[in-house]
């Protein structure tokens, strides 16, 4: 039997950023099981769209979701089909909830 999910590796990268946005190429590629030049890619594909903003500290890039720009991204799918406010405003609000929880655990 084939394996699936319903989350794409764009919305992996975009957890894995909200996690720790710290997280090189590599160490997303990892933590969410996709090649580095996937993961490069889709990091790509979300800076043009403007949903990660990209700041360099020194040697080492900060990823960070933009979260009115993921808001207004359009469209949210592969497909024409309106994808409802509250699902949306509820992805938002766990993208939030997954930052904060990952800045308040014990390392």
């Amino acid at each position: 039997m084939r394996t699936w999910g319903f989350l794409t590796n764009h919305a992996h990268v975009l957890i894995q950023i909200a996690r720790n946005p710290y997280s090189t190429v590599r160490e997303i590629s990892q933590a969410t099981g996709i090649t580095e030049r996937a993961a490069h890619a889709v990091l790509q594909d979300m800076r043009n769209a403007g949903i990660v903003r990209t700041e360099r500290n020194g040697r080492q890039n900060i990823n960070r979701v933009d979260p009115a720009a993921l808001a207004n991204h359009r469209p949210w799918g592969a497909s024409d089909m309106e994808i409802p406010q509250a699902l949306i405003e509820a992805t938002l609000q766990g993208l939030a909830r997954v930052a904060v929880e990952s800045v308040t655990e014990p390392a």
